[in-house]
């Protein structure tokens, strides 16, 4: 790899539902030894055993389908982590909002494994408890609530090769744009609201455009407050990740909202994307909300 850690360990977790199956697929084909399930009292020997295998790069998943918190596996990953300096431990946990779950397990009509005879929403809440000890150690929360099985793979994608290649310095930075009115992103670093700017919505003509119009950017040029917000949330930025950058972090996400997602959130995530590309980051960006 690109530092003297040439191995790469991946512990991945997250709620039922949320992509997990699909991370792992990725994983796989990027050249992971791979294991699902394991059970939380295992996965002390599982990480010891990876030690003696003739592998650079395996994947372990651990998560709430053995119905108990993972305080133990908790504590396991950490004191894995700082007993092997040489290897890259990387944490990733995927969570989507309760709606789009629920949704998910209609469409596929599979039973969560934590429903035991209560509803959707009450596992949905106590598989949140459970996992709560992995997410709050995870190097990566990844929101999955927008994307299709296409997209969840291309993001993660990126953010698993951003994971290991960046470590050491932030260089991976993740932009959503979203609506108030459809519900904030999860797993947000920084939160951005523009909607006290000017609403090109109240514009007739430029209403049933999006933020990546250049007429909209036309609209936006004649607010010096557009500029000025836009120059303040970037050095807000760089001070934060500053920061983060010496707390060991490597990768940040920022949510910026507006109203509806389409004008003003989409504008100025484009215009900060704009900014730390040219910094050289590496910016992906996800306008969630822009086609509602």
């Amino acid at each position: 790899m690109h530092n003297e850690k040439t191995r790469n360990l991946v512990i991945l977790s997250g709620l039922s539902g949320s992509g997990k199956t699909t991370c792992l697929g990725l994983l796989e084909d990027i050249g992971f030894f791979c294991v699902d399930n394991i059970p939380p009292q295992l996965l002390k020997d599982m990480m010891s055993l990876f030690e003696h295998m003739d592998v650079q790069k395996m994947a372990l998943v651990v998560d709430a389908r053995w119905k108990q918190r993972l305080d133990i596996a908790k504590e396991t990953i950490l004191q894995y982590r700082e007993m092997h300096p040489e290897v890259d431990i990387r944490i990733i946990f995927l969570e989507a909002q309760e709606t789009h779950i629920i949704r998910r397990y209609a469409l596929t009509r599979r039973k969560h494994p934590l429903t035991d005879g209560g509803s959707l929403a009450e596992a949905y809440r106590k598989e949140i408890d459970f996992l709560a000890p992995i997410k709050e150690i995870a190097d990566n929360v990844i929101d999955t609530s927008n994307w299709n099985t296409h997209e969840l793979r291309e993001a993660l994608k990126s953010i698993v090769v951003w994971s290991f290649e960046s470590r050491g310095r932030i260089t991976a930075l993740r932009l959503i744009s979203f609506g108030y009115k459809h519900g904030m992103p999860l797993g947000a670093d920084f939160v951005v609201d523009t909607r006290f700017l000017p609403n090109p919505y109240y514009r007739p003509e430029l209403a049933h455009l999006d933020g990546l119009d250049p007429l909209l950017g036309d609209f936006f040029s004649k607010f010096p407050i557009v500029s000025d917000f836009i120059q303040t949330v970037i050095s807000m930025l760089e001070i934060g990740l500053h920061r983060y950058e010496e707390e060991g972090r490597d990768s940040v996400t920022v949510a910026i909202g507006c109203s509806g997602g389409r004008h003003r959130s989409v504008f100025l995530t484009e215009r900060i994307r704009e900014f730390f590309s040219a910094e050289g980051f590496s910016v992906y960006v996800e306008h969630r909300d822009i086609r509602l």
